[in-house]
């Protein structure tokens, strides 16, 4: 396995079930506490799972299973649970939480996760405050969800790295550079096939298929609210890059929502008392 080329090798990886979404350490803390009481609080789990990208998916998995093909996609953490049920809900969260223990093996998730984290749980805010201000208040919950979801295939991808990485099966150095560049090109790929391997609800795929777009090319509002929020975090620094320079109001996604100069400094000033001052401490680092 070791001459195949990286992409092979990471699929062959994924196929064999070896490779599973990490899920924040305090947040599977949190969810394992509540769940280990008899009966628990369904709002307080709806509210953990919905800061985790690997708790949802794992959830959306289940409930869209092959088991219920035949009826619609639960697009909603509510909808889900109420399918499922509480135990089965459980025992779905309980698997996700032990699964990513197990693979936070080396080094790599460890130094890059904490901004990915970061990042995923700040544009679901900042796409939900967007909607709210820009008059799609009935979209705000869809487009929350997507946000946290959008760059799931980073995330996938660096789980699939570190068993690379720890297994000592496959004679190759994953360098800093080439681990970057593996994320950058790859994790749209990555994220479309997580989400039509896991049966994922398609109205949250074109965010991931179009949140890196050079140009702004939907009618989508949710994708467009998504893409926004992900500028002003990447302009803030709320991830693995900070771009400064970037001027909101003159994007094509600001122009297409109709959102003015003054609400984007708010939708700044917002993100960074939320994410950068100290609130979210406990779950970024």
């Amino acid at each position: 396995m070791a001459n195949k080329p990286l992409t092979e090798i990471i699929k062959e990886l994924v196929e064999a079930d070896r490779v599973h979404l990490p899920v924040h350490p305090d947040i599977s803390l949190h969810v394992s506490k509540l769940l280990s009481a008899e009966t628990f609080d369904i709002k307080e789990l709806r509210w953990l799972i919905g800061r985790d990208p690997g708790l949802l998916c794992n959830l959306f998995r289940a409930a869209n299973s092959s088991f219920f093909s035949g009826l619609h996609k639960t697009l909603s953490i509510e909808e889900a649970i109420t399918r499922l049920g509480q135990n089965k809900t459980r025992q779905v969260l309980e698997q996700a939480s032990k699964e990513s223990v197990s693979a936070t093996k080396g080094k790599l998730l460890l130094h890059y996760m904490p901004r990915l984290w970061l990042h995923s749980q700040a544009c679901a805010v900042g796409a939900r405050w967007l909607s709210n201000r820009c008059g799609y208040q009935n979209l705000a919950d869809q487009a929350y969800l997507a946000g946290l979801l959008h760059d799931v295939g980073k995330q996938f991808l660096l789980a699939a790295l570190e068993e690379i990485a720890v297994s000592g099966q496959f004679s190759m150095t994953l360098s800093r550079r080439l681990i970057n560049e593996v994320i950058e090109t790859m994790h749209v790929e990555q994220g479309m096939r997580l989400f039509e391997e896991w049966n994922l609800p398609e109205i949250y795929k074109e965010v991931v298929t179009d949140h890196h777009d050079l140009e702004l090319d939907t009618q989508n509002v949710v994708v467009t609210l998504v893409r926004l929020a992900n500028l002003g975090c990447r302009k803030l620094g709320l991830g693995l890059e900070k771009y400064p320079e970037l001027v909101l109001p003159t994007t094509a996604e600001a122009q297409f929502l109709g959102v003015d100069e003054i609400s984007l400094a708010e939708f700044e000033i917002a993100l960074e008392d939320q994410f950068l001052g100290g609130k979210a401490a406990a779950v970024s680092q």
